[in-house]
């Protein structure tokens, strides 16, 4: 089982990184705004030469802005670490790759695997029908053009967040690798980012896509609620549970690498 270290900041792979590991995660899912600077990515790449590791960079659903920032990054990535994984949570960002980084694999990302995420859904689990509370531990993965349009777009791997009604792959392409992120399994992220403005009091109750100060690096929210069953963390622009407990699913071969979040990346 491959074991992954998942950070945001190089700093923070200094803090995180044990001998455990052997791959590292490295990057921003949720923000373009929190895009790593290129010398950042070459520093990562630079520290996971020195341990003998591979390298993942791991790349938000982006605009037309952020994906010209992102092509610097990619640059860069590219010319330090060819060959090196990059994750996908936009389909633009794919094209991007297999037309102008060739020497770089694609990952699909955790953000479009299409889970069934809201953990509302544990109000129900064992209420509905086996065939339902399939459905729920399911993916679009489970259809079989999808699993062959992405190994015709070069994917041989897909990252999965760990929900709480569990996970069932039996359904799907069993030529696809499996990753699976611990212990913060994403329920929803927008650009509307909630926070952008929290540390103002006078825009507290602003919402938009706003100027930011990037008060997500200096704090987040917990959100509670009796319909959700477990506390929802949120940070920036996503929201995330915390859910720690290792599925069926890995002891079944099901899943190869386990990502290890050691803080909320954002």
């Amino acid at each position: 089982m491959e074991q992954a270290l998942y950070i945001t900041t190089v700093d923070k792979l200094r803090r995180y990184w044990t001998d455990d590991f052997n791959r590292v995660y490295f990057g921003q899912e949720f923000c373009q705004r929190l895009l790593p600077a290129p010398e950042a990515v070459r520093d990562a790449g630079v520290f996971a030469r020195e341990h003998a590791v591979p390298l993942t960079l791991v790349t938000p659903y982006v605009t037309d802005t952020g994906m010209r920032s992102l092509e610097r990054v990619l640059t860069v990535c590219a010319d330090n670490d060819s060959g090196a994984e990059v994750v996908c949570n936009d389909w633009g960002v794919l094209h991007l790759l297999r037309t102008e980084f060739p020497q770089l694999q694609p990952v699909l990302g955790r953000l479009l695997n299409k889970q069934k995420r809201g953990p509302r859904i544990m109000n129900i689990i064992d209420k509905v029908p086996a065939p339902t509370r399939d459905y729920y531990r399911r993916s679009n993965l489970d259809v079989p053009a999808a699993g062959s349009f992405l190994r015709r777009q070069g994917i041989g791997r897909v990252e999965f967040d760990n929900l709480l009604q569990g996970l069932d792959f039996s359904g799907a392409d069993p030529d696809l690798q499996r990753s699976l992120y611990l212990p913060f399994a994403c329920i929803s992220t927008t650009r509307f980012c909630l926070t952008a403005l929290a540390d103002s009091e006078a825009d507290e109750t602003t919402v938009g896509v706003l100027p930011c100060t990037q008060p997500c690096q200096r704090f987040g929210f917990t959100l509670v609620n009796p319909v959700m069953r477990v506390p929802l963390l949120r940070r920036g622009n996503a929201v995330f549970l915390i859910n720690d407990h290792i599925p069926d699913a890995v002891g079944q071969g099901a899943v190869d690498r386990l990502v290890i979040q050691p803080e909320i990346p954002l």
